[in-house]
């Protein structure tokens, strides 16, 4: 198949027609991930739930900038920004598609006080970060990011990866297509969050997919698909 002919063929492949069978085998997967064996744990900080810009103001400020100085963001700055994505009694700040989650989030930290330099997973039931990994080579990451304005002076990396397997045992084919809508669903909630809060955040339009994944040490069947990088 021709490169150029993919695009279409995915989207054929992952439609749904009337008379076709409705998709989905009833299988009970899970639809959040947890470390057994983290390297260390972070309780964030109790969340604001009130508060902050009236949603039209916000709505009419979402602007993408990058970050400009090196300065740290607070854990409870992490903490609001990370709400959205949290579970909240089998809900989150997005829709997903027969309940699927099929988006993971990673915070690869740069500055945050008192949290150590390092990657990190976002358990989103406990709103806690588990470390995977120690401060990684900042070289690394800034080239495995395509040369994105700002990330050199980002406090941190946002990564939304994707287990496409969730959404496909519920929805058949059809799942690959929302597991990558989610992860965009999934990006503009922290991303608004970000922008409340007043930070700096923007999205990396290019990154390079197999060096983002080798340093989360992603397993077979999740993929990176948006990173955000915020700062002041």
């Amino acid at each position: 198949m021709k490169k150029k002919d993919f695009g279409h063929a995915f989207l054929a492949y992952t439609r749904l027609s009337p008379g076709q069978a409705l998709p989905g085998n009833g299988q009970r997967v899970p639809t959040a991930k947890v470390y057994a064996s983290p390297l260390e744990t972070v309780d964030l900080p109790q969340t604001r739930k009130s508060g902050g810009p009236q949603t039209w103001r916000l709505m009419a400020q979402l602007q993408a900038h990058a970050p400009e100085l090196e300065l740290t963001l607070t854990a409870a700055d992490l903490a609001q920004m990370l709400l959205p994505l949290s579970d909240r009694e089998g809900r989150r700040g997005y829709l997903s598609s027969a309940g699927a989650y099929p988006v993971e989030t990673y915070v690869v930290v740069r500055r945050v006080q008192d949290t150590f330099p390092g990657v990190y997973h976002y358990a989103v039931k406990a709103h806690q970060l588990e470390q995977i990994a120690a401060s990684p080579d900042w070289d690394v990451w800034e080239r495995a990011l395509a040369g994105t304005p700002g990330a050199a002076h980002a406090a941190v990396y946002l990564v939304h990866t994707v287990v496409p397997a969730r959404s496909v045992a519920r929805l058949g084919p059809r799942g690959y297509r929302q597991s990558l809508l989610e992860a965009g669903k999934a990006t503009h909630a922290s991303f608004t969050a970000a922008v409340a809060l007043g930070l700096a955040a923007r999205e990396a339009d290019l990154f390079y997919d197999e060096d983002v994944a080798q340093a989360l040490g992603l397993p077979d069947g999740e993929y990176p698909v948006a990173v955000m990088i915020v700062g002041r």
